[in-house]
């Protein structure tokens, strides 16, 4: 069984350009950084050589979309937030994908106004056996860690994900004080329109004359 060794500081730009030198732990954020998209690059054309025939003719959007929707229907609005877009970009994803087959526009039981997105049967079978190959590949490149190393990898990433939803939250909550906040400054009855204004004006100069 193979051990991982110990991550060694991988030598940063500040080090070598005479920058002020980083301490370990951003040392290691850096590193961090440099490889999380490296693994998601490799083992994305991992799954795309599996996959190449299923694949081809489907884009980055298109796949986080059909991954998206696997076992739930959204609406439109959901989605575009979902793929941080405007609706009508996310309009036109799901434009190609239900002219390839792979999503189906259905009406919302409890509202006949509003139409969801869906997996379509080809769709749903696409993504099942995407699933099945990421884990196959996930499994093989995990033989190279020991189940306590697994369990550890995989609780940091637990604690990252709640990390994450944390900052956002805060982030929601932050934005919608300062949206209030705002409104609270600019109250529609508080504010004057020009006409307003101009009589205003007009009636303090009457008076002034009338003094």
């Amino acid at each position: 069984m193979m051990t991982i060794a110990q991550a060694t500081p991988h030598p940063s730009g500040a080090e070598t350009t005479g920058a002020p030198k980083l301490s370990s732990r951003e040392v290691l954020v850096d590193r961090y950084c440099e490889l999380q998209p490296q693994m998601q690059k490799r083992f994305s054309a991992l799954l795309h050589r599996e996959l190449r025939d299923e694949l081809h003719a489907i884009t980055g959007h298109q796949l986080s979309v059909l991954t998206y929707l696997r076992g739930q229907s959204v609406t439109m609005r959901e989605l575009a937030k979902e793929l941080d877009v405007g609706e009508s970009a996310a309009t036109a994803v799901v434009d190609r994908l239900v002219r390839q087959g792979l999503v189906v526009r259905c009406d919302d039981p409890s509202d006949r106004r509003v139409v969801r997105l869906a997996l379509s049967d080809t769709g749903e079978s696409l993504v099942t056996k995407l699933h099945a190959t990421a884990c196959r590949k996930t499994a093989n490149l995990l033989v190279a860690l020991s189940d306590y190393q697994l369990a550890q990898l995989v609780a940091t990433m637990e604690m990252l994900d709640a990390a994450a939803i944390a900052s956002e939250t805060l982030t929601c909550r932050e934005t919608t004080a300062q949206d209030d906040a705002r409104g609270e400054l600019a109250t529609p009855g508080e504010l004057a329109t020009p006409g307003e204004l101009a009589t205003r004006g007009e009636l303090a100069t009457r008076g002034e004359l009338e003094r």
